[in-house]
């Protein structure tokens, strides 16, 4: 009986965040109220309330489950593992996880990450990555003198890039699988940007004299 009512009430509670990410990316998250919700998920508002409070509350609730996932995940991410895989060419497998989390939870991430989503849910990913790399950063390179760029925009660019790759990623339809966007990700940070565009400091155009010419 405990397992019947179990499976019920995730039935229910699937049903509530399918209706409520469809109503989110029709109208946004502010227009939508608790009978828009019961009405798309053909459920009555008694219902509704077994399980939330109000719309806030579902949508809060249903953040904070996806959240809980990915932090899991990130916590265990680690700059020395990410080189070794690196220097075989080889996607790291923590960042492959988070990117099958992410395609798991699609739906949720493609509306909540979208025009008319959440922008506090990106902005609280970013605060716990930040927070990370504040602390992590530090152990992995203890001798301060050698981080040739203030820790702080060091911190911004790589969140920032993480992320707009994230968004990319889901705007073009999740073309790229798992492992494939995760050796994207580890090509980028092992080598960095000049690397991965093919260049190098001998190779790219500078102007000289009102004329491209190349560095050699």
């Amino acid at each position: 009986m405990s397992e019947k009512m179990d499976r019920r009430k995730l039935r229910t509670k699937n049903l509530l965040r399918k209706a409520l990410l469809e109503l989110i990316e029709e109208k946004g998250v502010d227009a939508i109220t608790v009978s828009d919700i019961t009405n798309r998920a053909g459920l009555n508002r008694g219902t509704f309330y077994l399980h939330y409070q109000d719309v806030s509350d579902l949508l809060e609730q249903n953040k904070s489950e996806v959240y809980g996932g990915l932090r899991e995940i990130i916590v265990q991410l680690s700059f020395l593992e990410l080189f070794n895989y690196a220097s075989k060419d080889e996607p790291y497998p923590k960042i492959t996880r988070i990117f099958e989390f992410c395609k798991f939870h699609s739906e949720f991430f493609k509306v909540i990450l979208g025009p008319k989503g959440d922008p506090s849910f990106l902005e609280q990913i970013s605060r716990f990555m930040q927070n990370q790399l504040s602390q992590k950063i530090p152990e992995w390179q203890p001798q301060q003198n050698k981080v040739i760029v203030p820790l702080g925009y060091l911190i911004t660019f790589v969140i920032s890039a993480n992320m707009g790759i994230l968004q990319h990623w889901f705007a073009m339809g999740l073309k790229e699988t798992p492992t494939e966007l995760a050796l994207i990700i580890t090509r980028i940070v092992s080598q960095g940007v000049i690397a991965s565009a093919g260049l190098s400091p001998t190779t790219i155009p500078v102007q000289e004299s009102g004329t491209g010419t190349y560095l050699n």
